[in-house]
């Protein structure tokens, strides 16, 4: 028997789901800068629609982390 060298799929779909999270994150402030330019220094309705944004995908993290695990799963199984 061969021993596989491929990383386990939970590592993988971790990985996928911050991959995700990490590019929301950049939208977001990319967002913030362009509407209220770079040079803002007191914080805004947006700066808090950001975090509470930030802190719902949190919760949403595991979920989208389970949905990517089953959908590698799925696709090893074939």
């Amino acid at each position: 028997m061969r021993p596989t060298t491929k990383p386990p799929l939970a590592y993988r779909s971790w990985m996928i789901a911050l991959l995700i999270g990490l590019a929301f994150m950049g939208t977001a402030y990319g967002l913030r800068y362009a509407i209220e330019g770079a040079d803002a220094t007191d914080h805004s309705w947006l700066d808090l629609a950001l975090l509470l944004c930030g802190y719902l995908f949190l919760f949403c993290l595991q979920p989208i982390q389970k949905a990517v695990l089953r959908r590698l799963s799925r696709q090893a199984a074939r």
